[in-house]
């Protein structure tokens, strides 16, 4: 029974650190939790019969089975359900497009503003919290809502330009 506790706080002490290690948002955080503990438990209980493991007290190879899982379905789980976040490079990559088109979202932040931002993803929270007064987490969801929807538009209008170049040489450049 010892064992079945130490498993659940394991994983969600991984699930924790899972995400602070992959920088993910808060919102994830309890699901990483969660996920931790449930792949921690079902390994350890699955598991340790396998490996003959003593489930009725603290065991260090009960421990690193619930480990191992907690890792595992960490993985799974995150790899399948993605967070779609924009990540400072890509904010920096497009940062121009971005930059045009940020005054039409939020009037309140200004040219001298986009300066000091100059792609930076926490410089850019931070002044939406500064200027807009909303809570870390809001400012963080609008911007990535923003920025997805941004950043695909230019991606797929970059694709298509592309793409008619390359059916078409004599509009572009020739390849």
């Amino acid at each position: 029974m010892v064992n079945f506790i130490i498993w659940l706080i394991a994983g969600a002490v991984i699930g924790a650190l899972a995400t602070l290690i992959l920088r993910r948002r808060r919102s994830i955080r309890l699901l990483n939790i969660i996920v931790g503990s449930v792949g921690a438990f079902v390994a350890g209980y699955l598991l340790s019969p396998v490996f003959h493991i003593n489930t009725t007290s603290f065991s260090l190879p009960g421990l690193l089975v619930s480990l191992g899982g907690a890792i595992v379905l960490l993985v799974v789980v995150n790899f399948f359900v993605r967070e779609h976040t924009v990540t400072n490079t890509v904010i920096e990559g497009q940062w121009n497009q971005v930059r045009n088109k940020i005054h039409a979202r939020w009037g309140k932040i200004t040219e001298k503003d986009a300066d000091q931002i100059n792609g930076n993803h926490d410089r850019f929270i931070d002044l939406l919290e500064e200027r807009y007064g909303i809570a870390k987490g809001e400012a963080e969801d609008q911007l990535q809502r923003y920025l997805r929807a941004v950043i695909t538009k230019v991606s797929r209008s970059s694709f298509l330009h592309h793409r008619a170049q390359d059916v078409n040489p004599a509009q572009g450049h020739n390849k």
